[in-house]
């Protein structure tokens, strides 16, 4: 079924090779994002380097890298590159990975299926699942027989028998940490499994990590020492303070070790002594400058002193300590319990009191003023320090939440607003049809159909008299009479109102307005035109340095100045120029589209194709209700098998509105 996609790809690689004889150079919109990624940060996508920045922005879509002038240092004719380190970069073609240098040679040829970054000169490969270290010149110099290996210095390498890949379906590494979709975090660590050994060059044992060996306190006199798979107290002579008899340790917090003897649980001092019998099944740690934990001794859930005496016990399924949040003025401070009964969770203060009931879907949280934070029903709740409602009964804070939130705080009861204080004390009257945040310290506020502006006391500092305001506080834009104008803070105004639509945009000085069916970018200072009036609309996306325009139903992508960069007759087309190549939809079907504008692949899939980073030159393309893996020539890519769903998750739908 993919044949057509394999003819297509031939057309490309021969226009590939045709393309070779003019000089390689970034397309428009690769030197735009060149241009962004030197003058604010580096790629969200990769650490800093100092060598050639890896760009996918050339005609034809393929990757490559260049110097910061932007003359090439790597010929795009690649899936995916890597960031640069030890002057070498992982490249990838057709689903396999080889290393270029900085001059663009080709060091190893793509033929490893994963592969790390080079790290004191040495690269972790994969082969046949197992892993293998190269040197700079692509020379194995561990044979692959490990899990998981990595050069921790010039020659000294962490190996493991665990094997835990990372990055994205398609795009596998050793990162150590899977991405994760839906809203999870998508976050990269790369993490050396804990149960690293250490080797050599030639293999041979440095120091075992098998398992972590924990400390005991600062005195290094002392240390645990694991006998016979059980762990005492030796001194520095060699001598046993505690014979081997522990089956799991800790080190010392707050003054005592926790130990567990013959499953069960207890504490020791400093000098090796139990001060809290080994009698409990569960119990946490005595942390610094808190005299008390949680434990569980038959069914018994409680927390106990120093002693290990019970400070009180309860029917609770669980308790755990809970921790002020780094939004606190005491971020990591103790201010209570979190309690679970009936897989609910609840809050207890110290002295184990009940402050919340247990009927939240997760723990409860702790603003730095005290307020608590609570989950329920897919709703946030807020209380007082000591558990009583912020809101009324019927009422409920739309933006109280510990981050972000500052009072006045907006309350709705029924289908009516109003302003309260910290201490839900009414700062306005519940009248209003809408309040929303319009920037520090002023909200926007709709009273008998008209929009005005309150202050932090709840006065008036815009009467309400407009048919629209924008978020902004020293520019914005106001409407009166369905008429668009802009406005300074003092009320006074910039423009006098006569568009249809406006909107400011991040761009300084510059605004998107409408006017009789036509969009155009006005330079606010002067009046004159960025970009003239052309029919339909004009949008940002988000931090692309393209602008979208749409008429018609078609889409276009333009630069900031307004030049077109891709304009293919497409009902969508992708924003994400940084990538190389954009997904487009014309006739019903997906295809490809370089950012000079060329249709690399016709469209013929059923769903949106991307080209994202942490894929590393693979796109998930479905057709005939199969998701299939293919590289940028749109050929399938060996190994990696078709799905039924889509393992990167929905697609998010953009809406090209002047006003949002």
């Amino acid at each position: 079924m993919w044949s057509k996609v394999a003819a297509l790809a031939g057309v490309l690689l021969m226009h590939g090779a045709l393309a070779q004889d003019r000089p390689v150079e970034l397309t428009p919109a690769g030197k735009a994002v060149l241009r962004d990624l030197i003058a604010h940060k580096p790629s969200p996508y990769d650490p800093p380097s100092s060598g050639p920045l890896p760009m996918c922005a050339f005609p034809g879509g393929l990757c490559g890298a260049v110097h910061r002038d932007g003359t090439v240092a790597v010929l795009p004719r690649n899936d995916w590159v890597g960031t640069f380190s030890d002057q070498r970069a992982a490249v990838r073609l057709r689903g396999l990975y080889g290393f270029v240098d900085e001059d663009g040679n080709e060091i190893v040829k793509p033929q490893y299926r994963i592969v790390d970054d080079y790290k004191f000169g040495f690269a972790q490969v994969d082969v046949d699942g197992k892993s293998g270290l190269i040197d700079l010149d692509g020379k194995m110099v561990i044979e692959p027989k490990y899990g998981f290996i990595r050069a921790i210095g010039p020659d000294r390498f962490a190996v493991s028998e665990t094997r835990r890949l990372g990055g994205m379906t398609g795009g596998d590494d050793f990162s150590n940490s899977r991405i994760g979709f839906g809203g999870q975090a998508d976050i990269i660590f790369e993490a050396i499994p804990m149960s690293a050994d250490v080797v050599d060059i030639r293999g041979r044992l440095i120091e075992s990590r098998k398992p972590p060996i924990p400390g005991f306190d600062n005195n290094p006199a002392l240390r645990w020492v694991q006998k016979d798979e059980l762990w005492g107290l030796m001194r520095v002579d060699g001598s046993w303070l505690v014979e081997p008899k522990f089956q799991q340790v800790s080190a010392l917090n707050n003054g005592l070790a926790r130990v567990t003897v013959n499953g069960k649980v207890g504490f020791i001092d400093r000098q090796g002594n139990f001060v809290i019998e080994p009698v409990f099944d569960k119990a946490g740690w005595f942390i610094a400058g808190f005299d008390r934990t949680s434990a569980e001794r038959d069914g018994i859930v409680g927390v106990i002193d120093k002693s290990g005496a019970w400070i009180f016990q309860t029917n609770y399924q669980q308790l755990q300590f809970a921790f002020a949040g780094l939004k606190s003025d005491r971020p990591g401070a103790v201010f209570g319990w979190h309690f679970k009964m009936a897989d609910r969770w609840g809050l207890l203060d110290l002295n184990g009191h009940v402050v919340l009931d247990a009927e939240y879907d997760q723990p409860i949280g702790q603003c730095a003023d005290g307020r608590l934070d609570a989950y329920k029903n897919k709703e946030w709740l807020h209380f007082k320090a000591d558990g009583s409602p912020l809101q009324p009964p019927g009422g409920r804070l739309i933006d109280a939440s510990c981050y972000g939130g500052t009072s006045p705080f907006v309350l709705k009861i029924g289908d009516k607003f109003g302003l309260v204080d910290a201490g839900s004390n009414p700062v306005t009257p519940v009248q209003f049809e809408a309040i929303v945040s319009a920037g520090s310290g002023v909200k926007n506020a709709k009273l008998d159909g008209n929009w005005g502006r309150l202050g932090p006391d709840g006065h008036w500092v815009l009467e309400p008299k407009y048919d629209y305001l924008s978020t902004g506080t020293d520019l914005f834009v106001a409407s009166i009479d369905g008429k668009r104008g802009f406005m300074r803070s003092d009320g006074s105004w910039l423009i006098e109102p006569k568009f249809d639509a406006a909107a400011l945009r991040r761009e300084n000085d510059t605004a998107f307005v409408t006017l009789s069916g036509t969009t155009g970018v006005l330079r606010l200072s002067d009046q004159s035109w960025v970009i003239p009036p052309r029919p339909g609309v004009l949008c940002d996306v988000s931090i692309s340095p393209v602008i979208m325009s749409e008429a018609a139903g078609k889409r276009a992508i333009l630069s900031r100045t307004g030049e077109t960069w891709i304009d293919i007759g497409a009902e969508r087309v992708g924003v994400n120029v940084d990538f190389g190549l954009l997904t487009f939809l014309r006739d019903g079907k997906w295809g490809l589209v370089d950012t000079a504008g060329k249709v690399v692949v016709e469209p013929q899939f059923d769903e949106p194709v991307y080209f994202t980073p942490r894929q590393r030159g693979v796109a998930w393309a479905k057709r005939d209700g199969k998701w299939c893996a293919i590289d940028r020539h749109a050929h399938l890519v060996p190994g990696i098998a078709c799905l039924d769903a889509n393992p990167l998750g929905r697609d998010n739908r953009f809406e090209c509105k002047v006003e949002r």
